[in-house]
């Protein structure tokens, strides 16, 4: 499942320059790792809760929720990071009122 997702974020990068692809590699796949990992504490999270009551009524956090809290935290870091080096690859090259204007004013 990491490799599958880790496919998937890396073909985002197919247009970005290839060294900052290699640069950013391990960050796809700890994105990916962590995406997976998430998968699997939500499930566990629906199936036994995100909090436990214990024999005097005191409830906490469980495990799985303390995490998940965690690995989303750091899950969310990756993905804006990868994000704004995606961000600053994109070239939309402009529409076509934009390559009116810039005629215009030539």
């Amino acid at each position: 499942m990491i490799n599958k997702e880790y496919k998937r974020l890396k073909s985002l990068f197919s247009f970005v320059d290839e060294s900052k692809t290699e640069l950013v590699d391990n960050l796809i796949y700890q994105a990916a790792f962590l995406n997976v990992e998430l998968d699997k504490l939500q499930e566990q999270i629906r199936k036994y809760g995100a909090v436990q009551t214990s024999n005097k009524d005191a409830q906490r956090q469980t495990e799985a929720a303390k995490y998940y809290t965690k690995l989303v935290n750091s899950y969310g870091t990756a993905i804006k990071t990868l994000n704004s080096i995606l961000g600053k690859q994109v070239d939309d090259g402009g529409d076509a009122f934009d390559k009116f204007f810039k005629r215009a004013n030539e």
